[in-house]
């Protein structure tokens, strides 16, 4: 699973795109409209796959495609949801905390580089 991804996602109020680096069981990344995403990933009970937990900091009065939550002071979303291993490109849906599910397209784009 590690490598860096390409994240194109929709919910009910809207659509949007991030990068997600997976790195030695953590998740970092970021999206267009400047939500910050650090998480965890670990093994799935679900045959070939991974559990993944992202923790989504959001900037003041931005508004969240899940629901189009704002609010007038920086705060967080959690996204869980169950990602397959070994795939070039998959859909998937992420829940929230919120209780609305976001629709996200998941696309390998490369490997990790290795250290110099």
């Amino acid at each position: 699973m590690d490598g860096m991804y390409l994240i194109f996602f929709e919910g009910s109020a809207g659509n949007g795109a991030a990068t997600l680096t997976f790195s030695n069981g953590l998740v970092f990344g970021f999206d267009e409209a400047g939500g910050i995403y650090d998480g965890t990933y670990r093994p799935s009970a679900t045959p070939g796959a991974m559990d993944v937990v992202v923790n989504v900091q959001m900037k003041a009065n931005q508004f969240t495609v899940a629901g189009g939550v704002s609010h007038p002071f920086d705060w967080s979303m959690q996204v869980v949801a169950v990602v397959p291993i070994g795939v070039e490109e998959t859909t998937i849906i992420a829940n929230t905390n919120l209780g609305q599910p976001v629709r996200a397209k998941v696309k390998y784009m490369r490997r990790l580089p290795h250290a110099a």
